[in-house]
């Protein structure tokens, strides 16, 4: 099936939506925790932002798409669960209509996005107004059959791909009969281990991320750009090697040499201002960076993405103790402290917490695959 081989027709969103009805205004300080998720209007995590008790005054939609008026403006997710959403949120129904079309429609009003931002806000007039291209069947309606047929196709082709991802990846781990191979023949359990505290220079460089202003982006961009975010492995961009090459710290004034600017693959980036401060990540590859960023490398050893991702956990647990008005930059980070497990001889032991980091992985690839199994079969059937 061919999104271009279909005939297309702007629709406004009342004339799709039967219901649509915005959240109720709920502050921070009234939320009851709970088990019914909070959706807000943020771009993560399908917009859940808290867990929280339907209280009296607040609004419970389910099984329709929500959309952000503001914050992220314009993002759109379907909610096939129940949810509370706050007054950043209106809620987007039709009825007898499948998981399949909700998630068709919801790629089609995000793309409204674009029209939105923080001085243009989607209120209750406006979304009445907004319209939408939609293909169309041969009386010139919604042709919602089509869009289901075309999510169904979509999301198996994609279901199968990432199953073929995942038991590639588990050969490589050498497992066999979703038996784990235990190597070294460690305990695993972090609460028998002896742990012992470390000043973070003492285990790492510290290193200093390098851009103020960030170089152009590219789509085909082969150095990843790390900035200060809380997703996407601190991958905020891709850039080009030209590009950091013309492109000074600030944006003009003099340049500096290539190596001040991109760093080797295995270090762990620490995200040191804003929101996403404390976040750590490994990164396999080579790339560049914000100076929001502080790279990591260890003095005694090399780190591959196992003990990095062992590694990379015990950073951000320290990274409560800061925050916007406290940032983590490198000259206070070399003061920081880290909690690590030891060997017999009281130090680091790096191939317990690689070994930790391998299983740690591969139990979620097997997770992974049992889930992709499942709604493949449930996929099939639905295609039947």
């Amino acid at each position: 099936m061919r999104l271009n081989e279909r005939e297309w027709k702007d629709f406004s969103v009342p004339y799709i939506f039967q219901k649509i009805q915005r959240g109720k205004r709920l502050k921070n300080a009234d939320h009851v925790p709970g088990i019914i998720p909070y959706v807000s209007s943020t771009a993560n995590n399908n917009g859940v932002d808290d867990y929280i008790e339907a209280i009296d005054g607040t609004r419970v939609f389910e099984n329709c798409i929500s959309l952000a008026n503001s914050g992220s403006v314009g993002t759109a997710f379907y909610e096939p669960f129940a949810f509370v959403a706050s007054d950043h949120v209106t809620s987007l129904k039709r009825e007898n209509t499948s998981q399949y079309v909700y998630l068709f429609l919801t790629a089609v009003l995000e793309q409204q996005g674009s029209n939105f931002n923080f001085n243009r806000e989607i209120n209750d007039l406006r979304i009445r107004k907004m319209r939408v291209m939609l293909p169309v069947d041969d009386n010139d309606e919604p042709d919602y059959q089509f869009m289901e047929d075309y999510m169904k196709e979509l999301m198996t082709a994609k279901r199968e791909q990432y199953q073929k991802y995942v038991e590639q990846r588990l050969v490589e781990f050498g497992i066999d009969d979703m038996k784990i191979p235990m190597r070294g023949g460690y305990n695993l359990d972090l609460e028998s281990r002896e742990w012992k505290k470390f000043n973070i220079n003492d285990i790492f460089v510290v290193g200093h991320g390098f851009y103020n202003k960030k170089p152009p982006m590219s789509e085909n961009g082969d150095f990843p750009f790390i900035g200060a975010s809380g997703e996407n492995n601190g991958v905020t961009g891709f850039t080009t090697k030209k590009d950091v090459e013309n492109n000074s710290k600030l944006g003009y004034g003099t340049n500096e040499p290539l190596d001040k600017k991109i760093f080797s693959k295995g270090h762990l980036c620490v995200v040191n201002n804003g929101s996403a401060i404390g976040y750590t990540y490994y990164q396999p590859d080579n790339f560049t960076c914000t100076h929001d960023v502080n790279p990591l490398w260890l003095r005694s050893c090399k780190m591959n993405k196992y003990l990095g991702l062992f590694l990379s956990q015990m950073i951000k647990n320290q990274g409560i103790c800061f925050a916007y008005a406290r940032k983590w930059r490198p000259s206070r980070m070399v003061h920081s402290c880290v909690m690590l497990p030891v060997n017999d001889n009281n130090e680091p032991d790096y191939e317990f917490m690689e070994e930790c980091g391998r299983q740690m992985m591969a139990k979620k690839y097997i997770q992974y695959l049992k889930y992709l199994e499942s709604t493949c079969e449930s996929s099939d059937l639905l295609l039947k």
